[in-house]
């Protein structure tokens, strides 16, 4: 059994690795556009990135993760028919989307009549190019989790980094050149030729030989499976946008600006359960087949407790060094942004609920209505929440609603889960150990917070952040390690994540 746990763990940490390096890449891919390109060229290639985005969501839906399962349920050559079912799926999907992309360039000049015409001559040029992107980039989808379906799990944390590092350089590459923004679109397009070749040679290498028509699962079964987790995902994004439309309603642009910098989860630790629930959704699938409801329950919360004891110190982390960290991101000349910090704070304590993936256990349990029930009940929750509470105390107040509308989901979720491994809702989660964490992390932090506040000026911002980060993690492993918050073994795993051991020593 040790052996297994460690196995997994090492599993866990290339996923959770490759996640935070592709999260890092993509900021590094934003921060690079910002200060290459001039205002209007940024504004042109965002709206590409975003209609590109939108396009791609409403083309994969809920079908990669559809992946998770049903390779549970199929073995040999009907896996390879899975996989060629659920391409030509997303290959009619990425048509239609591609078409919807050639629709919106023809409609561009109507949807942005504030645009000045070279602007929009210029979207109307790229947005084709943009629709043979996702045309290429759709089918692709699913790869990263058929490498995890198929326990290589190291082969999947390579795949997202490579297909990230070649966005990063075929995007950026041709901007720092100074070759113009759309020898950058045609760079993206370079990415999507290369991952679609690269994908389909790579599925070829590590699938059993097959054809379409050995599939057991009928189109119709998968269909019914995905499309209520892609509506949920699709329901999670604009949830996103959700209590910035109400600002930019209800309050002037100023604040509008204050709270779109305030309302940010910091996302390194954001992916960190999502990484953990990709790689034992596998496990929670075949155990729930088995009937092996110990064994099921025994991962989650060996799950929810490693997560918890990253998440936690983290999260509280992000809250004290809020103002020094939105000072030095944000602020500039001419620019205050100290209203964003106290919206950021609130914002980072719904991080606090983000200790596992809730989703990857009702999609074992074959309950993806269940995951879009619960993706609309935020979005609903959040509006009714935060319209009066933006009137009343402005951009604080916003954050206020998001999260009371975000912990009575999370209840709402704990019961939805319940009743699946009927479990109140007081077991549902390792709640001793989670309060356990929580109680020495908040410990540590408070007196941290203080005497930052008292020693270091207000304006050393660097010199605060650096005494806040590194005095607060420290406190914490030697206040976790005596109250055996932290163990032997976390401490053990912990060297050979920070060795990277998992990216060279065999861990299948």
């Amino acid at each position: 059994m040790p052996e297994k746990s460690q196995n997994l763990s090492g599993k866990t940490g290339v996923v959770v690795f490759a996640r935070i390096i592709t999260t890092v890449i993509d900021l590094a891919i934003v921060i690079a556009t910002i200060q290459i390109l001039s205002k209007t060229d940024f504004a042109i290639i965002g709206y590409l990135l975003m209609v590109h985005e939108v396009a791609r969501n409403l083309a994969t839906l809920g079908f990669p993760d559809s992946v998770f399962y049903y390779f549970e349920r199929v073995a040999g050559n009907a896996r390879r028919a899975f996989v060629l079912q659920t391409t030509v799926i997303l290959l009619v999907t990425a048509l239609v989307s591609a078409f919807f992309i050639l629709m919106v360039s023809w409609i561009v000049p109507a949807l942005l009549p504030e645009w000045d015409a070279a602007s929009i001559s210029t979207i109307q040029q790229l947005l084709p190019v943009m629709a043979l992107v996702v045309f290429l980039e759709i089918p692709t989808w699913p790869v990263t989790n058929i490498l995890l379906a198929l326990d290589r799990q190291r082969e999947s944390a390579w795949y997202e980094m490579i297909t990230s590092l070649l966005i990063l350089g075929m995007l950026v590459g041709p901007l720092a050149l100074g070759f113009g923004l759309q020898a950058a679109i045609y760079g993206l397009l370079g990415y999507a030729v290369i991952r679609f070749i690269g994908s389909w040679i790579w599925m070829q290498l590590v699938l059993p030989k097959g054809k379409l028509s050995d599939s057991e699962i009928g189109l119709k079964e998968q269909t019914h499976f995905a499309v209520p987790l892609g509506l949920s995902s699709l329901v999670n994004k604009i949830n996103r946008y959700t209590d910035k439309f109400v600002v930019s309603i209800l309050l002037p642009a100023s604040a509008y600006a204050e709270y779109t910098i305030g309302a940010q989860e910091v996302p390194i630790i954001r992916v960190i359960p999502f990484a953990v629930g990709s790689v034992l959704i596998s496990r929670y699938v075949a155990y729930h087949l088995e009937s092996k409801k110990e064994e099921l329950l025994k991962l989650w919360y060996k799950g929810v407790e490693k997560v918890s004891l990253l998440v936690v110190p983290l999260t509280l982390a992000s809250i004290i060094i809020a103002s020094d960290l939105i000072a030095i991101v944000a602020e500039s000349e001419g620019t205050d942004y100290r209203n964003s910090v106290v919206p950021f704070q609130i914002f980072n304590l719904i991080v606090l609920l983000r200790v596992t993936n809730y989703g990857s256990i009702l999609q074992a349990f074959g309950d993806t209505k269940g995951v879009f029930y619960l993706s609309l009940n935020l979005i609903v929750a959040n509006l009714v929440l935060s319209i009066p509470l933006t009137i009343m105390y402005g951009i604080t107040g916003t954050a206020v609603g998001t999260l009371i509308a975000n912990f009575y989901n999370w209840i709402i979720t704990l019961r939805r889960i319940g009743r699946h491994m009927e479990l109140p809702v007081r077991k549902v989660l390792p709640f001793p150990y989670y309060l356990k964490v929580l109680a020495t992390a908040v410990i540590t932090a408070v007196p941290v917070w203080y005497s930052r506040l008292l020693l270091i000026p207000e304006e050393s911002v660097v010199i605060g952040l650096s005494y806040s980060l590194g005095v607060y993690l420290s406190l914490f492993c030697l206040t976790g390690t005596a109250f055996s918050v932290i163990s032997g073994d976390d401490w053990r795993q912990f060297r050979e994540w920070a060795m990277l051991k998992f990216l060279y020593s065999k861990v299948e």
